[in-house]
């Protein structure tokens, strides 16, 4: 297309024609943008020699050295590029820490903590995307002076990263590549705050958490060997209780003051353990549980667990023999008062079990002269017959052929010991379960061997040894504690005792209905040593139902507890749980994209770094910025083959768009 002098302003005809052989016909032939900053007055042509010069000179109200004269040159420096992806990178380090302090934690203000996270990424959005959009500016000026282009690409060049047609224009992508990866960067930026968004789920599990619970409860038998049923403790207006119960032979005689005439001894178990724990412990089959004891402990809502250790009475049990014929061992010097031949299959009993010892005395006119003395503790001797499958029919005589291969004879024996447990207590949905993690068998509760005492060939009666370590009434305390173990022990013993006789259908024992016996057939249970291991140990804990007995105390001091609920000087390390919604940040995810995006980032402000250097200024895409570029508003009115191109041109004649059309008023006001 060509233009007609007419078009031109008169005073830039001449020079249009002295240079009309200096360009091609479809050309703008580009100056450098120093040119016009030379003079301090942009917008003023300087014609001389043929070619248009542009002054530059900034109009201020301000005075040098001023405030705005210093942000003016700052603005024109890329600092803000820099500063905006640190920026950015510092939000991102920040989202990751402030997700990283949610992982795991309860899922409190749920909403609020998501607005938070995708206030903190959209800044991050922000920041990033700004700083890779000023750096496509530098390069869209950048192409702008050193390449030829026309209008449209010209257009798409400085539109794409807001443009979506824009940045699909094939001749703006072919001429300015890297602009288009920057502007295409501007473009998905959005999907930061998407993707991260995705990084916190709140999920249902489990919290957990180490506190002082304050109702834990334990047993501890020194408050038993202090006990004086005489001046009986009160604890929150309760008077508390011993599992025994006493005789005496003085009655205002105070313990530390008993001797040989004037002492007390055990008369029974007192009505309450009896009545209370041991009748209920063995049937139930499990330990007895107070229903409020999981509320005090852990309190509404939350499971719990936590660990004690006491000193209470235990049996240890050893098997001593196995199979048909098999010898008896010996239980330490103590001799078994049985052997195999009366069990299933030689003889007729599938159980059969003596607690042997010798007869506590108790009082009778005259006086005794060993009046409650403990001089042993009894052995629970057990022979029992054990078959492949307990859940099978089993031969009940032995006129059944299979009655000899269907039984295998054994036989244990269970000392008395006291022992130093460590219990672990889990309060699941207000139901309690106990572990036991260890036990250490301290030391008998009375250490002496039962054995007979034989004259003249012939076995008269049974005598304890050795006499040294008989426990006596005068021994205050040892005997207080003696007698609680004593009938803690009795409890389970008078229930494991007696015997089955298959063969003749007799049962003379509780055992059966204990959870020691098959429910099938009239047999113990297979590993009954561990049984009535265990069934004692249940006993032992069933005691921690009933808080009104002294040997119920607080964990955290040993006192006896009572029955009331524990406050701020009884707390006890426990860790309680709670099924909840949890925070679980995904980490890789979050940071992955991060990593990606300011990467890209801070290639993309490199680029814009390497356009500023080349350019030498500072250019955005404000109106005044293009204008004072331009200066020539019919510009949009030339189409089709007009090329164009940043900063000032030279006249041509050939050119479709000659100088002239930079006329008007060119000053900067």
């Amino acid at each position: 297309m060509k233009l007609s002098q007419s078009h031109l302003s008169p005073h830039l005809r001449g020079h249009h024609k002295a240079g009309s052989s200096n360009a091609s016909s479809d050309q703008i032939e580009l100056l450098s943008p120093y040119e016009s900053f030379r003079n301090g007055k942009p917008g003023i042509p300087d014609l001389t020699a043929g070619t248009a010069k542009t002054n530059i000179k900034f109009r201020s109200s301000t005075t040098d050295g001023s405030f705005a004269q210093k942000w003016s040159a700052y603005t024109l420096k890329p600092w803000n590029m820099c500063l905006l992806t640190v920026l950015g990178t510092v939000l991102a380090c920040g989202h990751h820490l402030f997700y990283l302090s949610l992982d795991g934690q309860e899922a409190t203000s749920q909403s609020l903590m998501l607005r938070y996270g995708t206030i903190i990424a959209f800044a991050a959005k922000a920041s990033l995307g700004t700083a890779v959009a000023m750096a496509f500016q530098q390069r869209a000026w950048l192409i702008a002076r050193h390449k030829m282009a026309r209008l449209e690409t010209v257009d798409a060049v400085f539109t794409s990263n807001s443009d979506i047609f824009s940045l699909l224009t094939w001749s703006s992508i072919k001429n300015s590549k890297i602009g288009t990866l920057l502007a295409l960067y501007c473009w998905i930026t959005p999907l930061l705050v998407v993707l991260t968004a995705e990084t916190l789920a709140v999920v249902a599990g489990v919290t957990e958490e180490l506190v002082s619970c304050p109702s834990v409860r334990t047993l501890n038998f020194d408050n038993e060997a202090n006990f004086d049923w005489r001046e009986r403790p009160v604890v929150h207006g309760q008077t508390l209780k011993s599992v025994s119960h006493f005789n005496t032979t003085g009655l205002n005689t105070k313990p530390k003051d008993f001797n040989s005439t004037h002492f007390d001894y055990l008369n029974a178990a007192s009505s309450m353990y009896t009545s209370v724990v041991s009748n209920k412990a063995v049937f139930m089959r499990e330990p007895l549980v107070r229903d409020e004891s999981a509320e005090e402990v852990c309190s509404d809502g939350w499971n719990c667990t936590y660990v004690v250790d006491f000193l209470a009475p235990g049996y240890k049990c050893e098997e001593l023999a196995s199979g048909v014929g098999s010898k008896v061992k010996k239980l330490g010097d103590a001799e078994a008062p049985f052997n195999t031949s009366i069990l299933a299959p030689e003889g007729s009993y599938t159980f059969i079990s003596m607690a042997a010892r010798e007869n506590y005395t108790t009082y009778s006119w005259a006086r005794p002269k060993n009046l409650g003395v403990f001089k042993n503790e009894p052995i629970i001797w057990v022979g029992y017959a054990t078959v492949k499958d307990i859940n099978k029919p089993q031969p009940r005589n032995k006129e059944d052929k299979s009655w000899d291969k269907a039984y295998t004879p054994i036989i244990f024996g269970c000392e008395h010991y006291e022992v130093n447990y460590t219990v672990r207590f889990d309060y699941v949905r207000g139901a309690q379960s106990y572990k036991i993690t260890n036990r250490e068998y301290v030391r008998k509760v009375v250490n002496t061997t039962l054995v007979s005492e034989n004259t003249s060939g012939k076995t008269s009666k049974k005598l304890s040894i050795p006499e040294s370590n008989w426990v006596r009434p005068q021994d205050y305390k040892e005997y207080r504690r003696t007698a609680a173990y004593h009938v803690i022990g009795e409890g389970l013993r008078r229930y494991v005792g007696g015997a089955v006789n298959t063969a003749n259908n007799v049962t003379t024992t509780y055992i059966l209905l204990t959870s020691l016996g098959s429910k099938i057939n009239p047999l113990p249970i297979p590993n009954l040593r561990q049984g009535i291991q265990k069934l004692y140990e249940d006993l032992v804990i069933s005691l921690l139902s009933e808080p009104s007995f002294v040997a119920v105390a607080w964990a955290s001091n040993g006192k006896p507890s009572g029955t009331g609920n524990g406050d701020a000087s009884t707390r006890y390390p426990c860790r309680r749980q709670r099924q909840t919604t949890l925070f679980v940040y995904k980490q890789v995810q979050l940071l992955s994209v991060y990593a990606a995006s300011i990467l890209l980032a801070v290639a993309g402000v490199l680029v814009g770094i390497q356009a500023y250097r080349e350019v030498g200024v500072m250019f955005d895409m404000k109106p005044s910025s293009i204008i004072s570029a331009s200066k020539n508003g019919a510009l949009g009115a030339e189409r089709g083959d007009t090329r164009s191109g940043y900063g000032l041109v030279q006249e041509g004649a050939e050119t479709n768009l000659g100088a002239s059309r930079t006329g008007g008023n060119m000053s900067q006001q």
